[in-house]
């Protein structure tokens, strides 16, 4: 019997320096098993096929020993069968399993049946957790294609155990909030309400804060402008508007800050103190309020959020109330073009010298 199996068993395992005992106990047979596979005088059997490619990393196409043309004719066979029961749960998973098993570099198959586990629930995802803890290390750790990786961190962060989670979202990319909205996707879909309302809040807010600050930067002042009072608009809009003691305070001072600077670039003296002035006024309120003051941000979108302002620390510049005076003193401070006029101005100090007070020690 000639038998291609036999020939490609036998070099790897020798490659490898592995003895026939250890392929047996890995695969559940006798290392005589093994031998006679390797003489050519057995054929494993066929659900031992997926176990011995699994055992040595490779797929079942190369311990077959085929050619391109026939694992692209294999393949083929694979995506005509799960076409055809598309409709049909059961039959589905049978397909895209039998395809993953001989091809698990092809991630499309692994994708699937994953799908089957925790999106369709053709099978609790709670008991096939192990493989699907396999699949999505095998299509992060070889898969190119980014939407793939995307969705099978999406898959393993519903379904992985808590104590399990930090190990699959430190693999994300480090663009903005991933992390954030796969939690989102784990908790809407798990049901935990409490959880996901908060979540869904937090990102909407960062999704919000990032349009903020990133949609102002123009070299053109006049438009830098519009934008900034575009802004300060919809914070308004969203809070309530009969107080400024609420969690939109500090947000609210560093763009009523960045339209004095912008006002006062174009020489608009006047309106950029009215903004300065606003902008001071909104940072020593904040300054003032007693440690750990709870802040809300009084809007319906946002109703589970709350701000919190931290408690100094001895001398910890870290402090909320210190550290954001000290960034509105060291924004007002500089002494580049017009703000180097500016600082000798009574007007201009005297709004400077409001912040002082509640700058960190030594800081001046």
């Amino acid at each position: 019997m000639n038998l291609p199996i036999s020939n490609v068993i036998r070099r790897l395992r020798r490659e490898r320096d592995i003895t026939q005992e250890d392929l047996a106990s890995a695969v559940g047979v006798t290392y005589q098993s093994v031998s006679r596979w390797e003489k050519g005088q057995a054929y494993p059997d066929m659900e031992l096929i997926p176990k011995i490619a699994q055992y040595f990393g490779i797929s079942t196409d190369v311990l077959f020993g085929t050619d391109s043309k026939s694992i692209n004719q294999r393949l083929d066979i694979h995506y005509q069968k799960i076409n055809e029961v598309l409709n049909d749960p059961e039959s589905f998973y049978q397909a895209c399993k039998a395809a993953y098993d001989e091809f698990p570099k092809e991630f499309s198959f692994g994708l699937w049946l994953c799908r089957c586990y925790v999106y369709h629930g053709i099978r609790p995802y709670e008991e096939h957790l192990d493989e699907i803890r396999n699949i999505s290390q095998n299509i992060m750790d070889n898969c190119t294609n980014e939407d793939y990786r995307i969705e099978i961190m999406e898959i393993i962060s519903i379904a992985e155990k808590e104590e399990q989670l930090d190990r699959w979202l430190n693999m994300m990319p480090c663009w903005k909030s991933c992390r954030e909205v796969l939690l989102e996707s784990r908790y809407g879909y798990r049901r935990d309400l409490e959880k996901y309302r908060k979540q869904r809040q937090e990102n909407f807010l960062s999704f919000l804060s990032y349009i903020f600050y990133n949609c102002n930067e123009f070299e053109n002042s006049e438009i830098a402008i519009a934008n900034i009072k575009m802004i300060i608009e919809v914070m308004d809009v969203m809070r309530d508007p009969q107080t400024d003691i609420d969690a939109w305070i500090v947000m609210r001072a560093d763009f009523h800050t960045r339209l004095a600077m912008e006002y006062f670039i174009i020489k608009e003296f006047e309106l950029g103190y009215a903004q300065m002035e606003k902008a001071v006024d909104l940072y020593v309120k904040y300054a003032e309020l007693p440690n750990d003051t709870v802040l809300s941000y009084n809007c319906p979108a946002l109703n589970v959020l709350t701000e919190n302002k931290l408690a100094s620390h001895k001398d910890d510049t870290n402090d909320k109330g210190e550290f954001v005076s000290w960034c509105a003193y060291q924004a007002f401070s500089r002494t580049d073009g017009i703000f180097e006029r500016l600082q000798h101005e009574s007007r201009f100090k005297k709004q400077i010298e409001r912040l002082v007070p509640y700058l960190p020690k030594n800081s001046v």
